[in-house]
């Protein structure tokens, strides 16, 4: 169990306590019956690439939308709305799918969105052509939230100044408290039958549409979901920067056995390793660097350390207006300040192979399962109930001892109730045999009641001109041809 550090909670309130929040929210695009779209990207959205709050996640249906970062929950929460609501009015009719796994699926409606001419632009279309031939693209249509998270420099001073160390300690602390996060936020327990279709799965039905795993909290995070078998096998305890570096580096340039054969020299993938770019490591929680489109991740995080950390494996509630409340974002920055006030020794190989059984349980069976505590204790399980409960005891206690006691009753009193019940579980009781997944969510898809701020909707469309300014002045400052972009791309990380 991860405990908080009363020296170090001394320190922290000595500081001006703020921390920066950032969301990026995916959901795939559908139609009124829940079929996935085969509609194209807004023309109005401008370049996807180039805008920085609506973007492409894999394809043409698959939307996403970034906020800033913001000092308070409330104003990241309210902009996020303000971009939903926008993103809705440009739909054509369609929906937002309010759900982490995919609506039915049909693979002739997954279109990659096409490249442009740009060396940038062909880069990302031959990466996400790259996911297609290793991983097919139902695993890449599942839809979630990244929560972006930043200490100010009054906190990182008052801490010990060593910024790499203090996201570092709180990387490693996550994915200890993690199999827990994952039994009170995960909500993808049933997927359409037509996710499977083509798969040897083994899962159970709930009806005639719909499969699911009983106990699951979230097949987007199961071995069935977002998964790679090859990054696995090699757990990233975030011990140090050298090492997570060395591990990138490593799965860029070592060829895989399983994708060594798809082709480089027809542009069938971007290379051959285990990874194609950093943007492949499917982390639960990611340290970045500063933002530049100029310098690859590796490198920024190399040449300048980390500057904040992206939270990742964090599925859509459909219990929610637009996937997310602002409860979840108080409760993810509580955990983070939690995860930084508490001692994060290194992850060594036991606690590795343990804290990767408890997520595999957690995703799997984590409404009713034993979590592992340790293996040198008689008593080395305990229910995952239990255990929630406990952190969450001991995260209320923290609140009150950091002045977030107020600002948090609402958020505890969500948060105790879904430990007794998940939010997983209450899904599949309301799948009873009259009603299917997809009329669900398309009830949970409804489009937002809300009106745009004045200066949020004047940004957007400023955004939308912005984006097509900055496709058409990249293309220019192109000096090469993308034949030797790619192989320069290649070499930057040897």
């Amino acid at each position: 169990m991860v405990e908080s550090n009363q020296q170090k909670i001394s320190k922290f309130l000595k500081s001006d306590q703020v921390t920066y929040k950032g969301l990026e929210k995916e959901n795939l695009r559908s139609d009124l019956e829940g079929k996935i779209s085969n509609k194209s990207f807004p023309s109005n959205f401008g370049v996807h690439n180039f805008n920085r709050y609506i973007t492409l996640d894999y394809s043409e249906p698959h939307l996403e939308i970034v906020t800033p970062p913001f000092e308070q929950n409330i104003d990241a929460y309210n902009f996020l709305c303000d971009l939903h609501k926008y993103v809705e009015e440009s739909l054509d009719g369609d929906l937002l799918w309010n759900y982490s796994m995919p609506p039915k699926f049909k693979r002739k409606y997954i279109k990659l969105p096409p490249h442009r001419e740009s060396n940038a632009t062909k880069l990302a279309h031959l990466y996400r052509l790259g996911l297609r031939n290793r991983y097919g693209d139902k695993m890449q249509s599942t839809a979630g939230i990244h929560y972006n998270f930043s200490f100010s420099d009054s906190v990182i001073e008052a801490l010990g100044n060593n910024k790499t160390e203090i996201y570092l300690g709180i990387s490693r602390n996550f994915l200890r408290v993690f199999p827990l996060i994952l039994r009170l936020m995960g909500c993808s327990p049933v997927t359409h039958k037509s996710f499977l279709k083509g798969r040897n799965i083994n899962i159970e039905n709930l009806n005639s549409e719909d499969c699911y795993l009983p106990k699951s909290t979230s097949l987007r995070v199961s071995r069935l979901g977002y998964y790679s078998e090859e990054q696995d096998e090699n757990f990233i305890t975030f011990n140090s920067l050298e090492g997570y570096l060395g591990t990138i580096k490593d799965y860029i340039n070592i060829p895989n056995e399983k994708f060594k054969n798809i082709s480089l020299d027809l542009k069938q993938q971007v290379n051959n390793g285990t990874i194609q770019m950093e943007s492949e490591l499917y982390n639960h929680v990611r340290p970045k660097g500063i933002i530049s489109k100029k310098i690859r991740p590796y490198n920024q995080l190399k040449n300048h350390g980390v500057e904040y950390l992206e939270i990742r494996s964090i599925d859509l509630n459909p219990y929610t207006s637009i996937g997310i409340s602002i409860e979840d974002i108080e409760f993810l920055e509580l955990v983070l300040i939690y995860c930084a006030l508490a001692d994060s020794p290194p992850i060594d190989e036991v606690e590795s192979e343990c804290i990767k059984e408890n997520i595999k349980r957690s995703s799997e069976a984590g409404q009713n399962c034993n979590f592992i505590k340790d293996l040198e204790n008689k008593n080395a399980e305990e229910s995952a109930k239990i255990l929630t409960e406990k952190f969450l005891i001991n995260l209320q206690d923290f609140a009150k001892d950091i002045g977030f006691s107020k600002k948090s009753e609402g958020l505890f009193s969500e948060y105790f109730q879904r430990n007794n019940l998940p939010l997983s579980e209450k899904l599949i009781n309301d799948l009873d045999k009259s009603k299917d997944l997809i009329s669900f969510v398309v009830n949970k898809s409804t489009p937002l009641r809300h009106k745009i701020k004045k200066e949020n909707l004047l940004l957007f469309k400023k955004e939308c001109n912005f984006s097509e300014k900055q496709y058409i002045r990249d293309e220019k400052e192109d000096n090469m041809l993308f034949e030797d972009y790619l192989k320069h791309f290649r070499g930057e990380i040897e």
